[in-house]
């Protein structure tokens, strides 16, 4: 029985981290049972996922703490909530906490599944970047990508060519999230396809098993932006105002500080998607805000100031869904509200199935 490890970021406090992870090892498991995630996570990685600053030096993390001190309880729970997630939804295997652990436990599988999310992106201001996801050991499995990104740091990875295109050139089959990491591969002479963010393979029954139930009794409005923009913010407000419904922000301070929006905070990834199943409207500038919006077929706007970014133009570019990205100054809820989700379905529908065959037969080596 071919024996498969996951290696992604799949213990950050992020609901799209978490349920990419979910949705990956979920799809593998359907034909293969023996599957885990590698449970690679370092000091300075968990430290990372604690709600306040322990060590405060610099201005910005005393702001955190302070502005965070009245949620404390909710911050709490929402820890208590992502660790139940990751302990009893994710099959993981003992903890990796060094790059050696990784290259150890490496051993132990016939194939190793690299991605998604930006695991490939080593920009130092992610903090927990590490070119052990470029599985840089000796080789001694079938290793393959899905799904992975290099971020905004595609435009650098030629810095770093030298050191990790000979370990890019050990993968078996090699797959991207964005067009821009497909394009980049393809110039250095590699094959690679172009394939789902992994949360899209799951469709919103198979999400409907580990949601919550109904966590607000009202009709709400659900803001999720994880950098409290200017933009999404105003649109939250305007969108709340017009429907007559209440908002809520999912997002700790001081990330939109002053907005006055009403924040839930006690929220893991199970909460994550029950909040947004059922409420009357989302308004995100997030990917996978955007994503599990689509998904549930809920009226939504992803906001934008000029310009999307390159991955949820993509995205609403391939789905039919590109009026749904708006600012302010630009938004038409009776556009919105009349979404035709059956063409938007059959638009994904395709894509799914083209991710789900090129990741069976990578790992297949077909």
């Amino acid at each position: 029985m071919t024996k498969i490890g996951i290696l992604t970021y799949h213990a950050c406090f992020n609901y799209g981290a978490c349920l990419q992870a979910y949705a990956l090892q979920s799809v593998v498991r359907q034909k293969y049972l023996d599957c885990k995630i590698i449970d690679f996570q370092t000091k300075n990685f968990i430290d990372i996922n604690h709600p306040f600053c322990r060590y405060p030096k610099h201005i910005k993390e005393i702001i955190k703490n302070v502005t965070r001190v009245p949620y404390y309880f909710q911050l709490k729970e929402r820890t208590n909530n992502f660790n139940d997630f990751i302990q009893k939804e994710l099959p993981i295997t003992r903890r990796c906490s060094t790059e050696e652990d990784v290259k150890s436990i490496a051993e132990e599988f016939d194939c190793i599944i690299c991605g998604s999310d930006q695991t490939w992106n080593l920009d130092p201001a992610i903090r927990y970047e590490s070119p052990v996801y470029y599985l840089n050991f000796p080789k001694k499995q079938r290793r393959i990508t899905y799904a992975t990104s290099f971020g905004s740091w595609v435009d650098k990875f030629t810095t770093r060519q030298d050191e990790l295109l000979p370990w890019i050139k050990e993968f078996d089959a090699l797959s991207m999230r964005e067009e821009s990491g497909v394009n980049l591969l393809k110039e250095l002479g590699l094959s690679c396809e172009w394939v789902l963010d992994p949360t899209l393979l799951l469709t919103d029954n198979e999400y409907n098993k580990i949601a919550r139930e109904k966590l607000i009794a009202e009709p709400y409005v659900l803001l999720f932006s994880w950098d409290g923009a200017s933009e999404a913010v105003e649109l939250a407000k305007i969108i709340a105002k017009k429907l007559n419904y209440k908002l809520f922000y999912i997002v700790p301070p001081p990330r939109a500080m002053f907005s006055g929006i009403k924040r839930k905070l006690d929220v893991g990834p199970k909460e994550f998607l029950s909040l947004v199943k059922h409420a009357s409207f989302v308004v995100t500038n997030s990917f996978h805000g955007t994503v599990f919006s689509t998904i549930f077929q809920k009226p939504f706007v992803s906001a934008i100031k000029n310009n999307a970014d390159p991955r949820r133009a993509s995205l609403m570019k391939q789905f039919g869904l590109s009026d749904h990205l708006v600012s302010p100054q630009t938004l038409d809820l009776d556009s919105i509200f009349n979404t035709n989700f059956a063409k938007v379905e059959s638009n994904i529908q395709p894509l799914r199935e083209h991710s789900l065959q090129y990741l069976y037969s990578a790992i297949e080596g077909k």
